[in-house]
């Protein structure tokens, strides 16, 4: 039986000050705004029931991606607006939102049928998706306005729906796509009186007239940066997340020995590599290749070998005094996780919602 202490020094730091330093952030930059906050993916990995109680009532909705992380909510007490991204299919899913409250995203014919023929305990907020270029959900702008009306119309339909978009290149800043879906978007609600909402992270950050009636700061809550080569900082961001291992042995490998599966990594001469607590079985990418930084003393020790399921070699040659025991920061505040994601190949997304439940969260900053 487990006597409830962690006997693995492989954690995930979550400073939940950071998090709501990052949603006021969002705010200022869009003060004529509402934010609802995104905790979809188990808030980017830094669970959702801890971000969304940290944020309280500072966010006027919270947004998830599926039902079942909006039940999740509710199930710890969270009484707030959810809205629910891709919306629900089917009778059964849509009575489930309405007993609980939560607000659907519309974004095909077949929901709009279901919304209109079931019976519902009591009407749903709805946000009705355009497809303005995403091409990945959304009803076709030439349907737009024949939708909207029907929602109107519609008893299941609490209120005037919302008109929202989502845009494919945000992250690339001017962006000749970014401003073809919004002037599209425009277009299709012109003249409808509809409350709107296209901004997402980046467009927060760096589309000021992509600015509506909501936003939907997800990623930059967290502190990551959707901009290639930007450190959080330089937009007012503080990553939240610090992902930490320690060492637990260290050994001489000699000149042309390899280290690891497959001998990948071969040694240039004698070196010093440390062997740390952690592995793709925990979220660290197995696709990590040498030299992805880790930092222990606050040197960068770089990835040596291929990520096993449990284990991580790394080389602390340039680090005389590194010892097992010592602590090893996977990413973190020093090592943006934007950093490891480009040198792993991927986006720091991927990283952070990818920490596995093995690894234990340990919270702080709560609020005062």
């Amino acid at each position: 039986m487990s006597d409830g202490r962690p006997h693995r020094n492989c954690e995930a730091r979550i400073d939940l000050g950071a998090i709501r330093a990052n949603y006021e952030q969002a705010c200022r930059l869009a003060p004529d705004s509402r934010a609802i906050a995104v905790v979809k993916a188990d808030g980017y990995g830094h669970g959702a029931v801890d971000v969304t109680r940290a944020l309280g009532h500072a966010a006027p909705a919270f947004a998830v991606g599926i039902l079942d992380e909006g039940l999740q909510l509710r199930d710890a007490g969270i009484t707030e607006p959810v809205l629910v991204l891709e919306g629900v299919n089917g009778s059964a899913s849509l009575r489930c939102a309405a007993e609980h409250g939560f607000w659907l995203v519309v974004h095909d014919e077949r929901q709009l049928h279901d919304l209109e023929a079931v019976r519902l305990p009591a009407p749903v907020a709805v946000w009705l998706k355009i497809d303005t270029g995403m091409h990945r959900l959304g009803l076709a702008p030439d349907a737009a306005r024949g939708a909207l009306d029907r929602l109107r119309r519609m008893p299941n339909c609490a209120g005037t729906p919302v008109a929202c978009t989502h845009l494919a290149t945000s992250d690339e800043p001017g962006s000749a796509l970014a401003r073809r879906q919004v002037e599209l978007f425009d277009r299709c609600i012109d003249g409808m009186d509809v409350p709107t909402s296209i901004a997402n992270s980046g467009a927060i950050l760096a589309l000021p007239d992509t600015h509506r009636d909501w936003n939907r700061p997800g990623y930059m809550l967290y502190g990551g940066s959707p901009f290639a080569g930007e450190a959080p900082s330089d937009r007012g961001l503080k990553p939240a997340m610090t992902l930490v291992s320690e060492i637990i042995a260290i050994r001489d490998v000699p000149r042309g020995e390899g280290v690891g599966y497959g001998q990948r990594w071969t040694a240039p001469g004698t070196r010093r590599i440390a062997t740390v607590a952690i592995g793709y079985a925990d979220g660290y990418p197995r696709h990590a290749p040498d030299g992805t930084p880790t930092l222990v003393r606050g040197r960068v020790a770089p990835l040596a070998g291929t990520v096993s399921m449990d284990l991580v070699s790394i080389d602390v040659s340039d680090i005389d005094d590194a010892a097992p025991g010592d602590e090893v920061v996977l990413w973190g505040p020093d090592l943006p996780v934007d950093t490891v994601a480009r040198a792993a190949g991927t986006i720091g997304y991927e990283l952070l919602t990818g920490v596995s439940m093995r690894v234990p969260r340990r919270y702080f900053g709560t609020a005062d």
